[in-house]
């Protein structure tokens, strides 16, 4: 009896080790592109008027950094502590959680004029799909505030992220749908805002065509002045064409050169 008792405690030991043994994890799913969360809007950080008359010449362009400016602002500035630690996530390495079955990027960041965060990145794989979950804490302030959700294919060629407005306003302030393909050179990202206001359901949409003569693309949806802002210049030679029928009064591309003065479209 007691050799037969021996044997199945044995037995169950051995099992219980087999299982701890057959944790495999496999390799962290691949990550997000930064584009997906921050497109690059450089070609409009600058500002070219310098009196009335070169503010003329360049009104095409002024335009259309202006209206990409209010989307832009609103990644580097209000939302910029969840940006910044998703973009640095990359340079990371991720453990997995043998507990909670979760890949995790633990880190810390510090943000010019924001102060210091430390920031742990989930990862929830099931199959082929990924649930992205971002806690960011700051000492003395807040902790594991959950600043951005998303989720994406394996592969990360294609999904969705909600950012929050902050730990005081925890309410989802923008959605983004994004998707890639390093075939065909072509990535794409649509900013939506679902904070309530004037601006709700107005929405960014942003583009990379690598084969694609103004290779950026550009379209704003305005829902309070019911406008629509078409915009597509070249990220290396910096011309490009604008179309708004509410600011222009008419349906038609304006144009700027390569040193942004206005020219007729050819």
């Amino acid at each position: 009896m007691r050799k037969l008792a021996f044997l199945l405690s044995f037995s169950i030991l051995l099992v219980s080790c087999n299982k701890d043994e057959e944790v495999d994890p496999g390799t962290a799913p691949a990550m997000p592109p930064g584009t997906s969360m921050a497109p690059n809007f450089d070609d409009f950080s600058g500002s070219e008027g310098d009196g009335g008359g070169r503010q003329m010449v360049v009104r095409n362009w002024v335009y259309a950094a202006t209206s990409v400016g209010v989307y832009s602002g609103i990644l580097s500035g209000a939302l910029v502590v969840p940006v910044t630690a998703f973009k640095l996530a990359v340079n990371q390495e991720a453990t997995f959680d043998t507990e909670t079955k979760l890949w995790v990027w633990a880190y810390d960041i510090s943000v010019p004029n924001s102060g210091s965060y430390s920031v742990k990145l989930t990862a929830d794989v099931d199959g082929s799909d990924v649930t992205w979950t971002g806690y960011i804490s700051k000492a003395g302030g807040f902790s594991d505030f959950v600043w951005f959700t998303g989720e994406s294919n394996f592969m990360a060629n294609a999904g969705t992220w909600t950012l929050y407005e902050s730990p005081e306003k925890p309410n989802a302030w923008l959605s983004s749908e994004w998707s890639k393909s390093e075939v065909d050179g072509v990535a794409d990202v649509t900013f939506t805002v679902e904070k309530p206001g004037d601006s709700f359901g107005s929405s960014i949409s942003y583009m990379v065509d690598a084969g694609a003569e103004l290779n950026r693309n550009v379209t704003i949806i305005d829902t309070n002045t019911e406008n629509t802002i078409e915009v597509l210049w070249s990220a290396e030679n910096s011309n490009g064409k604008i179309k708004s029928e509410v600011f222009f009064e008419d349906n038609l591309y304006h144009c700027w050169d390569t040193t942004l003065n206005d020219v007729a479209c050819e």
